[in-house]
């Protein structure tokens, strides 16, 4: 049976066609334009990937910070807008001297947060600044000593006894980071339900004021206490209770002034005293309201109880306003010598953004230091730095567009390969 099988299979079987020796041939000609469609199709998405890797990693790249001994600082002529996707420091290391900070928003893969970005006094670079333990929802309490090496911020973390259903970060203690060195030295003190937040002001590079009270519920904290925290001994020592930090401004050299219901300057080491001085606009946009000079004896303020408004320069004892600066100011930042001030000039009625200008006391006369989008925060003492034009920050790309383009060029080529096999060996 096998047999009728096997010969009825043969009498159905095609006949003709090529020579086995043109078939070998055939299907090594297949199989070679097969192999060569496979090496272009490759090679090209492997091209394609480099080129987006090159590409994301030239958006993302952040100049290495130089370091004091191979430059001195310099003010920018213009803060930029950075971009949500710019690097941390997490990634590149300490950025060295601050001149300034920005608030943004940063984001990542998913979502976003508020972020804090470090601006190099050397290079200009821009990089978000992961501050450790950080309580995020109060980043922009944060404060740049005024040589732009140390930044103090709030902590979050356990407490014994959390406020229940308080939204945002329970803040238990502050902590100070060096912008050179990335080292951390954290602060906690004792605390229940954890600390009503206050205020930093820094009476020079190493002494650091802070105000802070207790929670007590969801909206409320005790009356706050003063002091001043010694970066060198790592100890702090109370102020007098009736002191009150919010709103005071510092000469940068070991003393501040603070102007409430009474106008006090205080010193490093404690001591107080009262002086004359008028009711000031409240700080406007983290920035100083009120700034003395180095020797503590003249105070320039913006004159009232609103801004923007004139700048009134006096001697501290002094009763009045001073002498008014012609002009429409929305702060001022600090000294820049005996007869100039850095103050923050409104830049229209529709532009909720300012300008970094000198002042000349004398006259009102200003000159043009930095245009702001958002100047945070600035280390006083570098102010008289000189003014240059430094890059502009890379304007990273969302973590998805160079995922999604790779991801979709392999399925092209994956594609173009089944493809065109299926072609060659027809």
């Amino acid at each position: 049976m096998l047999t009728d099988l096997l010969e009825e299979l043969a009498r159905e079987a095609p006949t003709g066609g090529a020579p086995p020796g043109q078939l070998w041939r055939r299907g090594r000609r297949v199989a070679r334009t097969r192999r060569v469609g496979t090496v272009a199709i490759a090679s090209i998405a492997c091209l394609l990937l480099v080129a987006l890797g090159s590409a994301t990693w030239q958006q993302r790249a952040v100049e290495v910070p130089a370091t004091d001994a191979e430059t001195g600082s310099f003010l920018p002529s213009q803060f930029h807008k950075p971009s949500p996707y710019l690097p941390g420091t997490d990634s590149i290391g300490p950025m060295g001297t601050l001149i300034a900070m920005v608030a943004a928003p940063r984001k990542g893969w998913f979502g976003s947060t508020e972020g804090l970005v470090g601006v190099s006094a050397q290079t200009g670079a821009y990089a978000f600044l992961d501050l450790p333990d950080a309580a995020s929802g109060f980043l922009r309490e944060a404060a740049l000593a005024p040589d732009g090496r140390h930044i103090a911020y709030w902590t979050t973390g356990h407490v014994p006894n959390p406020v229940p259903d308080r939204e945002g970060d329970t803040i238990n203690g502050y902590a100070v980071y060096d912008t050179v060195t990335g080292e951390v030295v954290s602060q906690k003190p004792s605390t229940e339900r954890g600390i009503g937040h206050g205020v930093f002001v820094w009476f020079d590079p190493t002494h650091l004021g802070v105000d802070f009270g207790q929670m007590q519920d969801c909206c409320g904290s005790t009356d706050h206490r003063a002091m001043v925290f010694d970066l060198d001994s790592a100890e702090q020592v109370d102020l007098s209770t009736d002191i009150d930090l919010d709103g005071a401004g510092t000469n940068g050299v070991g003393s501040v002034i603070t102007v409430n219901d009474d106008a006090v300057i205080v010193q490093v080491d404690g001591s107080t005293r009262s002086v004359e001085a008028r009711q000031t606009a409240p700080r406007i946009n983290s920035s100083q309201s009120v700034a003395m000079t180095p020797d503590s004896k003249r105070v320039a303020a913006i004159i009232g109880d609103g801004a923007p408004g004139r700048i009134g320069v006096k001697r501290v004892n002094d009763d009045g306003n001073g002498d008014p600066i012609p002009g429409t100011f929305s702060g001022v930042i600090g000294w820049l010598d005996d007869t100039h001030l850095a103050a923050l000039e409104p830049r229209g009625d529709n532009n909720p953004t300012f300008d970094l200008v000198s002042v000349d006391v004398r006259d009102g006369s200003t000159e043009m230091l930095s245009r702001s989008l958002d100047m945070f925060g600035v280390a006083i003492n570098l102010l008289g730095s000189p003014v240059r034009d430094q890059p502009s920050p890379p304007h990273p790309w969302s973590p998805w567009i160079p995922a999604v383009a790779a991801a979709a060029t392999v399925a092209i080529a994956a594609w173009a390969l089944f493809v065109w096999r299926r072609r060659a060996s027809v």
